[in-house]
């Protein structure tokens, strides 16, 4: 079973991170391996 990101079910290892998700959309496990970097920064109020 491929780990995802809690909040927007983004692959966080496995195939489609390693070919989609973190060339293509900058993609990375965030400091809480449940979510990713993208969302991380959302809920903290970054850009």
């Amino acid at each position: 079973m491929v780990n995802r990101c809690k909040k927007c079910n983004v692959p966080l290892e496995g195939l489609g991170y390693k070919i989609i998700a973190r060339p293509l959309f900058g993609v990375r496990p965030g400091k809480n391996k449940n979510v990713c970097n993208k969302c991380e920064n959302k809920t903290r109020g970054k850009k």
